[in-house]
């Protein structure tokens, strides 16, 4: 795991190093265990973890809802810069902090090679072992699996139910009824 580990990071630091309007990468679980960055030193890891949980909680509930199928790509534009998080495989998510003013077809090019090279490994080898993960605040001591509730509650992030994401439907004049009767 630490040779693949290396591999991972390389591949990364290559991402950046091609394309300087990436100024932070991650591969990440869908369980939020970080498997490999390469992170500005303001950016901590537990955050990634957590804010890579509620993207993917957002948008597979998003996808399954209103377009059907699977999460492949997220996209999130900030004041300060865009957020952008591509499936690996079933099990991980390429996450990158892009710049603000960023040539954003380039970036998307060079996240798509890069998802190609990783998801080449996940093919290879388990990404990562979970029993081997344990931090205190992230992990059960019992099962020593990633403790979702306490991640999201450590950073104050709260996922919506499918009630509230309904009634947000509801509000901008989409009736879930009227999106599952269009796709039979």
């Amino acid at each position: 795991m630490i040779a693949q580990s290396k591999e991972i990071r390389k591949i990364l630091k290559d991402l950046q190093a091609s394309t300087p309007d990436i100024e932070a990468s991650a591969l990440v679980s869908t369980d939020g265990v970080i498997i490999a960055s390469e992170l500005l030193p303001e950016i901590e890891e537990a955050k990634i973890s957590a804010v890579t949980i509620a993207m993917v909680f957002l948008g597979e509930k998003s996808t399954k809802n209103l377009a059907g199928g699977e999460l492949k790509q997220m996209y999130v534009k900030g004041d300060n810069g865009h957020i952008l998080l591509i499936a690996v495989g079933k099990k991980a998510m390429l996450i990158g902090k892009v710049r603000e003013n960023a040539k954003m077809r380039s970036v998307f090019l060079n996240l798509k090679k890069t998802e190609g090279k990783l998801a080449e490994i996940a093919k290879r080898e388990t990404l990562y072992d979970k029993d081997s993960f344990s931090d205190d605040y992230l992990s059960n001591k019992k099962t020593k699996n990633l403790d979702r509730d306490a991640l999201l509650k450590k950073y104050k992030l709260k996922l919506p139910s499918d009630e509230m994401i309904l009634k947000i439907l509801e509000n901008n004049g989409i009736n879930y009824k009227d999106i599952r009767r269009s796709k039979q």
